[in-house]
């Protein structure tokens, strides 16, 4: 539930450049709705803001209510806040809203801190946007988490902040000042002993852990002290505080045996899951706007209504990096000038579909024309089993993604949300993606993909026992597939494998 301090929080937050402008706005709508007479904002690394309503303090004749309220950030002090109320104003009425307030800058001024950090240590302004209520409690998340040295997990889905957030739990405790070392586990430089022998002392980043090759799975051991006990390696005094990423989930790739249970476990203690952008509808305007001024445009002239809408009707299946590409991408084609529904049209096209089937079940479509002719759902088997990655060049990354996945693991007992996670999208998103793109759901075209493969199958080995077919491409009991099997391809297997050996 939306409290006081994140409406006016909604009112008054712009994704300024620099803090003192950020506060300045937040403190000038506090003054407004509360009525204040007067006070100043302190912060202890020098920024002093003054209260100025727009009722001045000489103009009121009467005794006033002071009162400071602390900007405390975990075991650190900030500053503080220092506000008048007249006697007549509601003051003990605002004691909470006051308090909520002072606690809300506390974040602010971290957010910048990071941001000044980063761009110093890691050559990037990393700076968390938005005052939605998700965002505030990774915030919360972040301040208990920077003073303990326990290990921290940060999952979610493919393009939301997992970077940042890492970089603000190290700069946000008390190491901030020793190394932060980030391991790009898909392409890791170097080795274990030499990750760890950089990072003592301050921080050592696995970024996208699950991409980590099983060999140096094995080696963390050696370094890593075992909260566990499930080793006896005696950690060293500068032992790095270990944090790590994950787009996929890892206890599935354990089930799967593709990631080590053994260090998952170690990893699983303070874990927090980072809100994709389709549950961040109250940050889209923001995010939006930083997008456009980091590529140099007008934001007050290329923000439109229209762009807006479009956005927070869209479901992002790559977060963040599908926006920058996207809003960047409309606002150079639309040469600095608003962007407008017809730019989207021409450019993004799948944003307003997007937006004219939010929250309805629709049914399937006709299928997207490619080179001027319309493609069959077949077409598409085709196109998964045989992995053709030409064919597939023209639909959307994620569906290509799930097609290439679905031609090679057809036999597996698949859902859609494992295929959605294989794809970086949500569910629903792929499911639109199916349907839209495709014509089909996702049930009837892994039936037709596992139902073709078993037609190669009954082709090249006359001998091989209908049921080992049937199991090999998926199905549970025989009875399923020849029901299957006969009304898509219009005879009985056995029918079929004779007529192929003629």
């Amino acid at each position: 539930m939306r409290t006081q301090v994140d409406e006016l929080l909604q009112r008054a937050y712009r994704p300024y450049r620099a803090l003192p402008d950020l506060l300045r706005a937040l403190v000038h709508e506090l003054a407004e709705r509360e009525r204040l007479a007067g006070g100043c904002l302190r912060l202890h690394c020098g920024c002093s803001l003054d209260v100025c309503p727009a009722r001045s303090r000489a103009k009121l004749a009467r005794p006033f209510l002071h009162r400071t309220l602390p900007i405390n950030y975990a075991e650190e002090s900030l500053g503080e806040l220092q506000l008048e109320w007249s006697r007549d104003a509601a003051a003990e009425a605002a004691g909470s809203l006051c308090e909520d307030f002072a606690r809300r800058c506390a974040y602010l001024v971290k957010r910048y801190e990071v941001q000044a950090w980063a761009e110093q240590r890691l050559g990037r302004p990393l700076l968390l946007v938005g005052v939605c209520e998700a965002l505030h409690q990774l915030e919360i998340f972040i301040e208990k988490a920077a003073y303990s040295c326990l290990p921290v997990m940060l999952k979610g889905e493919f393009g939301t902040e997992k970077v940042q957030l890492a970089a603000a739990v190290h700069c946000c405790g008390p190491h901030r000042d020793g190394p932060f070392v980030e391991v790009n586990c898909a392409n890791p430089a170097g080795q274990p002993a030499q990750w760890f022998r950089q990072a003592s002392g301050g921080t050592l980043f696995f970024n996208g852990i699950e991409e980590l090759a099983p060999a140096l799975q094995g080696q963390l051991p050696q370094y890593l002290h075992s909260r566990l006990g499930q080793w006896l390696a005696v950690p060293t005094a500068g032992e790095p505080r270990v944090i790590a990423s994950a787009t996929a989930d890892l206890a599935q790739r354990v089930r799967e045996g593709g990631f080590s249970r053994a260090l998952l476990a170690e990893l699983d203690f303070l874990v927090i899951e980072v809100p994709p952008l389709r549950e961040r509808l109250d940050d889209i305007e923001s995010l939006v706007a930083v997008v456009l001024e980091r590529h140099g445009f007008d934001v007050g002239r290329a923000l439109t209504a229209e762009l807006l809408h479009t956005c927070r009707c869209h479901n992002w299946p790559e977060n963040l990096f599908e926006m920058e590409r996207v809003v960047a991408r409309l606002a150079v084609m639309a040469g600095g000038r608003p962007i407008r529904a017809t730019d989207i049209q021409v450019h993004a096209p799948w944003m307003l579909e997007a937006g004219a089937l939010a929250g309805r079940e629709q049914p399937p479509r006709a299928p997207v024309r490619v080179n001027g002719r319309a493609r069959s759902e077949s077409h598409w088997v085709e196109c998964a089993v045989a992995r053709d990655l030409a064919a597939l060049s023209g639909l959307h990354e994620a569906l290509r993604r799930a097609l290439l996945y679905l031609g090679e693991h057809y036999a597996k007992p698949l859902s859609l949300g494992e295929l959605a996670r294989q794809a970086h999208v949500s569910p629903s998103h792929l499911g639109f993606l199916f349907r839209s793109a495709l014509g089909t759901t996702f049930k009837p075209l892994l039936q037709r993909i596992r139902i073709e493969k078993a037609k190669e199958m009954l082709h090249a080995d006359e001998h091989q026992r209908i049921t080992d077919v049937a199991l090999s491409v998926g199905f549970g009991d025989l009875s399923h597939f020849e029901k299957s099997f006969r009304r898509l391809v219009g005879r009985s297997p056995r029918e079929f494998r004779r007529a192929a050996g003629t």
